[in-house]
């Protein structure tokens, strides 16, 4: 809520000074009412109690201003979940907010060469995984802080700044949580990259709010070839954590079973971990469809997570994804997605019976869905997730039937 406060009360005290020398604004608005209606879970071990609850309710706005020398957005999500049953500190309330997350940024350009931003973070084209339709940390070439925004050419942007949070000089700690970055844009290509989290060390808090570790990314966009977007880039963080942690549809929950006994899954073996990732996205847009694709390897995967538990963050060493689009008529699309993490033998999951290290079998999932157009602002959406770890002692199969309403303005 402080974050919304205080990108209103910037935006209005900025915007009063491009109005009067901008007429050109643009506002986009986005207001998504979405449910995955249940979630059920089987687990591969016969011991163990399958599980079904509802899977609650999400509420997503976003909201974008684009006047020129003042450019404010904000995208906040609100959740409810269903706690019956599921290991939470609200047993016996039937719902409980799980998610309250409100994202906003401010940019000011009252120069053409010199700009400003709050919270704006600028992402290089190459860093983009459409399947996952997110970006890859290290494409931020301008801060989620305070930074400095440099335009000295046409499509070049030099940015530079800090993190939050961030610490200076005082009696504990030296930490700075500096960043920069740089992109370079045209119509054929794309190459941009950033380096972030610098003047921090492994162990660096500020009101025991981790600072983030080393990480520097180079990425490129190939956009010459009609109809086709080719993405790639390297990425180096020093924590492993590149923002691919969780690439599946959804995530296997803990509970309770008929016994009243917890059942849970392996944390943090959603996605893929690694210093060293490489990663590549694929669009191919013919009008009538679209294909698009996403692959990330980690070369050095297996972090020690928890020596109590005998699991270690990132047994996964490759992930990929595929989407079809394919528009059936002017107002219904079907849509296609899946993908796979494979882990290629780094013995990243301990066997119990056997007593040793082993390799962590693959996950995978599938996701069509149903998109319907009601005019230029309404559009319905139903389908279905299938999503399975093969693994014998860790493994599970997850269903959900997800259903949205999306307004766009």
């Amino acid at each position: 809520m402080k974050k919304i406060v205080f990108a209103a009360l910037a935006a209005a005290a900025l915007s009063s000074a491009a109005f009067a020398v901008d007429k050109k604004k643009q506002i986009e608005f986005t207001n998504e009412l979405s449910s995955d209606i249940i979630h059920h879970i089987s687990p591969k071990d016969s011991n163990k109690d399958s599980h079904t609850a509802f899977a609650g309710i999400d509420e997503n706005v976003t909201a974008d201003y684009d006047g020129g020398i003042v450019k404010v957005g904000v995208d906040a999500t609100f959740s409810m979940t269903d706690s019956n049953n599921v290991l939470n500190d609200h047993d016996g309330n039937p719902f409980y907010v799980s998610d309250w997350d409100a994202d906003w940024y401010v940019e000011f350009n009252p120069f053409e060469v010199v700009g400003f931003g709050f919270s704006d973070e600028l992402y290089t084209e190459g860093s983009y995984l459409p399947v996952l339709d997110d970006n890859i940390n290290a494409g931020n070439y301008s801060t989620n802080g305070f930074a400095v925004l440099i335009r000295p050419v046409e499509g070049l942007t030099l940015g530079a700044g800090f993190d939050v949070p961030a610490a200076w000089f005082g009696d504990d700690a030296n930490a700075y949580n500096f960043a920069f970055g740089a992109d370079y844009t045209n119509d054929a290509f794309a190459v941009g990259g950033a380096i972030r989290h610098i003047g921090i060390d492994d162990d660096s808090s500020v009101y025991g709010a981790e600072l983030g570790d080393f990480q520097v990314g180079v990425y490129a966009s190939i956009k010459a070839i009609d109809k086709l977007t080719l993405n790639f880039g390297f990425t180096h963080s020093d924590d492993g954590d590149a923002g691919l942690g969780d690439v599946t549809f959804v995530s296997p929950y803990k509970y309770f079973d008929s016994d009243n006994l917890p059942v849970s899954f392996l944390d943090g073996f959603n996605g893929i971990y690694g210093e060293n990732i490489l990663s590549a996205g694929v669009i191919f847009d013919a009008g009538s469809f679209t294909i698009s694709g996403d692959a990330a390897i980690a070369f050095d995967s297996d972090y020690e997570r928890d020596y109590v538990l005998n699991e270690k963050k990132g047994a996964y060493d490759f992930y990929t994804a595929v989407d079809f689009a394919l528009g059936l008529t002017d107002k219904l699309t079907l849509d296609i997605k899946g993908f796979a993490l494979i882990d290629f033998g780094d013995e990243t999951v301990w066997n119990a019976s056997k007593a040793k290290w082993r390799d962590l079998d693959p996950t995978f999932g599938i996701y069509p869905k149903i998109e319907f157009a009601l005019n230029d602002h309404h559009t319905l959406a139903g389908g279905l997730i299938l999503q399975s770890c093969t693994d014998s002692d860790y493994g599970y199969t997850e269903f959900a039937l997800p259903v949205s309403w999306k307004y766009t303005y």
